[in-house]
């Protein structure tokens, strides 16, 4: 049975709720935002760095773009291969490379083992669809010391907040079949991206990025030996509200669907299935979602059984 990884398109779809979803470094770690339409910006290295964490921290998979190894030891990319390699019965480079699983899904590189992967696994950047802002709040904190007596003393601190009010994004993913041939990227890897896309999401905890939650994740499969995309998924859904910078909660969000729902089925012929994981706060678009010939919509619980099994 072939497991290779299926030709497919993603369209993830979740918010961020006082947070900083995606700093700029350029800009002293605000959110990246787009001062004309007004709205908040999130890149395609920022979900690649959720999926990564998640496989990595709580899937104890191989990664190679381990931060952890990198900024203790000051790796490079060759250095990072080296490492591994050591650790390896393996022979060949690109065999020793593919052994982690984010070069699998992503590629990567080994300039001096002549190594230049393109993974089969995309992400754009992507805008949040509602107008927003960004706000920076100052606020305090305090540490403990010791002074000369032994005695504790307390010391405040300043720090400035960044963040936007809401935003909910919508990002659009391709799956290549070619590369993944490349790459020897499985079923079974997709699977694990997607749990970790979904639930790495939600597990975010650091102080800047606790306020995202996954709210949709729809997969589009196409038959074997096909090459066709529809394309920009993300181009295709939008929102309904007059005042959309007004939005604060997925509840007052108007999502429109009925764009994704006639491309998709305009391209009916070239799609084996259709795959919708809904979070029940999205519950409501079930019925409208229905309409998508061969679709298949599951609720978290089911999807993380899949994960479970990969």
């Amino acid at each position: 049975m072939n497991n290779r990884a299926k030709h497919s398109e993603l369209l993830f779809v979740w918010d961020a709720r006082m947070c900083n979803p995606n700093g700029d470094m350029a800009s002293d770690n605000a959110p990246r935002f787009d001062d004309v339409d007004e709205k908040a910006i999130v890149s395609d290295v920022r979900i690649k760095r959720t999926i990564r964490d998640d496989l990595q921290y709580r899937k104890q998979e191989l990664i190679y773009i381990n931060n952890e190894e990198i900024i203790a030891h000051g790796l490079n990319a060759e250095d990072r291969f080296k490492q591994i390699k050591d650790e390896s019965d393996l022979k060949e480079p690109l065999d020793v490379f593919l052994t982690c699983i984010d070069n699998r899904l992503f590629g990567g590189v080994a300039p001096k083992s002549n190594i230049q992967l393109v993974g089969p696994v995309q992400f754009s950047w992507t805008k949040s669809l509602n107008k927003t802002e960004t706000i920076l709040k100052s606020g305090t904190g305090a540490f403990a010391t010791k002074g000369k007596d032994g005695e504790a003393k307390f010391k405040k601190t300043f720090r400035a907040d960044n963040y936007i009010p809401y935003g909910l994004f919508a990002m659009y993913g391709t799956i290549n079949r070619l590369q993944a041939l490349k790459a020897n990227t499985t079923e079974e890897d997709i699977q694990k991206m997607l749990d970790s896309l979904w639930f790495g999401t939600k597990l975010l905890n650091t102080r800047s990025k606790v306020g995202q939650k996954s709210r949709m994740l729809i997969r589009i499969i196409y038959k074997e030996d096909n090459s066709y995309f529809i394309g920009l998924l993300d181009e295709l859904i939008g929102l309904g509200n007059e005042e959309s910078d007004l939005i604060r909660q997925i509840s007052e969000a108007e999502i429109d669907f009925s764009k994704f729902i006639l491309a998709v089925n305009k391209a009916e012929s070239y799609i084996e299935s259709v795959e919708i994981v809904c979070d029940d706060s999205l519950e409501h678009y079930k019925k409208e979602l229905e309409q998508i010939k061969n679709v298949k919509i599951m609720d978290e619980m089911e999807f993380a059984s899949l994960g479970r099994q990969s």
